[in-house]
């Protein structure tokens, strides 16, 4: 009879956590207890003039450690909503039950203020490089309104963009797909104008003093209008002193060496004519 019931306990374990894992997959793992805080961060910001592209809905296109993005109806604009815990209880349950000086609120604390001063360096000093159109790191009480978003599943959740801490990003092509592109249509004088384009934006980065201490290009950067930017903006920081004697060289790189490792591994017929063009006396 135990036997028994030992058993049936360990089959609703079982279903409940295969159900949990079911919907994560259905939904990339995202929900809006993860995505919105009531949590007030102690960060501030130059408050600037709301872009008119927020009035538009939202559908998701991804999710990764940092974020979950949304791509627009207009499919020029990404927005993200920041991850304010990955895994256990939200802040703002935890917040209700524990002191402010907890370690595990200071921890993600701790956490969103690093991420906010990324985007911040994103946003003021990379612009450009960036894409970035609008931060908005802290809750204010401008009226901005609301904007919808749909989930994986095609469910629409209004966010009080007041309430809710987010980026827009202008929408870029990964780095992979453009030159998979290039490559295919045999363009290749226009895929290594590409690279040494994205090997120069890494390169001119660091010479501003700022280090992505994410630095898988491949991931992180693509292309807008034949322009590269940098996709990912939750890993920047100011750089101290580095122990290495050409910091910007050794950027360049490692950006080189990762694009010609996927050269190898996809288009290893034109990995020759790409190290010669790549790997130069400005990168050696």
């Amino acid at each position: 009879m135990m036997r028994s019931k030992i058993y049936k306990i360990l089959l609703a374990l079982a279903l409940l956590v295969g159900v949990e894992r079911f919907c994560r997959s259905q939904t990339e793992g995202f929900r809006l207890s993860k995505a919105t805080s009531n949590y007030s961060y102690p960060f501030v910001e130059e408050i600037s003039t709301c872009p008119a592209v927020l009035d538009q809905p939202f559908y998701f296109l991804g999710s990764g450690v940092q974020f979950y993005v949304f791509i627009g109806k207009d499919h020029q604009t990404v927005l993200k909503l920041f991850k304010h815990h990955h895994m256990g209880f939200s802040t703002d349950f935890l917040s209700q039950f524990l002191p402010p000086s907890h370690s595990l609120l200071k921890k993600r604390e701790k956490r969103m203020l690093h991420l906010f001063e990324s985007v911040k360096i994103a946003s003021q000093k990379l612009p450009r490089q960036t894409g970035v159109i609008y931060t908005h790191l802290q809750k204010t009480d401008r009226l901005l309104g609301e904007t919808v978003i749909h989930d994986k599943l095609h469910i629409a959740y209004p966010i009080n963009l007041d309430k809710t801490e987010f980026v827009l990003q202008k929408l870029a092509t990964p780095v992979y797909e453009h030159l998979d592109s290039l490559f295919r249509e045999k363009r290749i004088e226009e895929a290594i104008a590409s690279m040494h384009s994205l090997v120069d934006l890494i390169r001119t980065r660091s010479e501003l003093g700022i280090k992505n201490k994410d630095g898988n290009i491949l991931e992180n950067c693509g292309f807008l209008d034949n322009q590269p930017i940098e996709l990912d903006i939750g890993s920047f920081v100011l750089r101290s002193v580095s122990t290495h004697p050409n910091p910007h060289q050794k950027a360049a790189l490692s950006a080189t060496l990762q694009l010609l490792g996927w050269i190898k591994r996809h288009y290893p017929e034109n990995l020759q004519e790409c190290r010669t063009h790549l790997i130069d006396e400005n990168i050696l």
